[in-house]
Parts: structure tokens; sequence; C-alpha cells
């Protein structure tokens, strides 16, 4: 298990649910392509403290979900237990090597804004690790930072292409509308790719609107 990343997390979430909890606008965009392949579980890799996860399930998804961080696992069962979802269940394990689902299978596949966190080699390995565990004809949907996103594209050092250091030990990579294609073809078959807004507040605690590509995409 990566300990920096742990630390990282643990650390942000000391602050509680530190972007509220409604939902982000990726997963409500992802919950109309579940509904009309008829998805029935949802894997959320990179949960956080669990509120996509939480509105998932409250959709009647039967959701399984992991984070590095024990601390947001804690803030996301205790929302469980809040609800009474029965249909949701949550683990702590890495995100590289999710150990617990023991090669599981899903019909969705489901990441926030967790993509964008890594260098390429990790993102490539990412990629194959999730396409591994959606079945074939799931449906992976995901949301990244684009290009477009004028306030924070080009801020720090850029450390590979179109990727930057804004903020010390989390690099920041920016997608364009070709390489999202090309990540994922051929072993995808893209249902909707669109840049959208979300609002939340960056490590500094500043509140910024982020620029974001949301992604659906059927496996082949």
């Amino acid at each position: 298990m990566n300990i920096s990343m742990k630390s990282y997390w643990n650390k942000r979430y000391q602050g509680g649910r530190i972007w509220g909890d409604i939902p982000c606008p990726s997963a409500v965009l992802a919950k109309e392509h579940f509904k009309r392949h008829k998805v029935q579980s949802v894997l959320v890799p990179g949960c956080g403290y669990g509120r996509n996860s939480l509105y998932f399930a409250q959709q009647g998804f039967e959701v399984v979900a992991f984070d590095i961080s024990d601390l947001a696992i804690k803030h996301a069962v205790e929302q469980a237990k809040v609800h009474l979802m029965e249909n949701l269940h949550y683990a702590v394990d890495d995100l590289f090597n999710p150990l617990f689902l023991e090669r599981k299978q899903f019909d969705g596949i489901y990441l926030s804004n967790v993509i964008h966190l890594f260098l390429k080699n990790e993102r490539d390995a990412l990629f194959d690790i999730v396409t591994s565990l959606l079945k074939p004809k799931g449906v992976l949907a995901f949301s990244c930072i684009s290009v477009y996103d004028a306030n924070n594209y080009g801020i720090g050092d850029e450390i590979e292409p179109n990727t930057f250091m804004k903020h010390e030990g989390k690099p920041l990579h920016f997608f364009a509308d070709e390489e999202i294609r090309e990540i994922l073809e051929p072993r995808y078959r893209i249902l909707e790719q669109r840049l959208h807004i979300q609002t939340e507040s960056d490590p500094s605690g500043e509140v910024e609107d982020l620029h974001l590509w949301f992604v659906a995409a059927e496996k082949e």
C-alpha cells in the first residue's frame, strides 16, 4: 500500500466531509448510463468518504466502494449506517492492488476525479486494472480534469506532458480530447464524452470551478 498517498488523504479527510454530501455532477450523469445499460453492480474505486457511493446505492445499485484512506472509509461507513444502506459495502484497499475484490467483476465502474492524480505509467496501470474488473459490455464512467481548465492548467512545474505539480506531492494531469479516445479505444466504445463544471475546494481550501471531462464507455 502507498503509505505516502494514504497519509496525504488521511490528512485531507481530517476535515470530515470536505466537499459536502451532494453527489458529483458526473455521478448523476453516470447513473443515467448505468440505468440505460441495466447495470446492477457498481464498483467505486477511490471513493473518498462516499458521497457518490451512497448516491448510487440510493438509486438501487449494489455498490462496492473502497479507498486507501481508512479515515475516509470511517466517514463513509458512518453515513451508510445513518441511511440504513444494506446494498453498500466499503473496504480500505490500494487502488493499484485491490486484493479484497479477489478478481470479482462488476457491471459498472465509476471514478470521480481519480485518474488525473497520477503519472502516465500509473494511469496506464489503473486503466488496465479497471478494465480487468469490468464485465464484458460493462459501463465505465469517470470524470477527469481537462486541458480547458484555465484556472489550473500550467500552474506548477510541468513534470510530464500536460501534467503539473500545483500542490506538493499531488501531480495533476490535464486530459485533451484525443487522449481520452486513445486510452479507451479499442477496448471500449465511447458512449459519451462531454465537458462540465464541478465546484469544490482545493487542498489549500480555496473554492474553485473545475472544468472536467465526463466520459462513459462500454467495454468491448
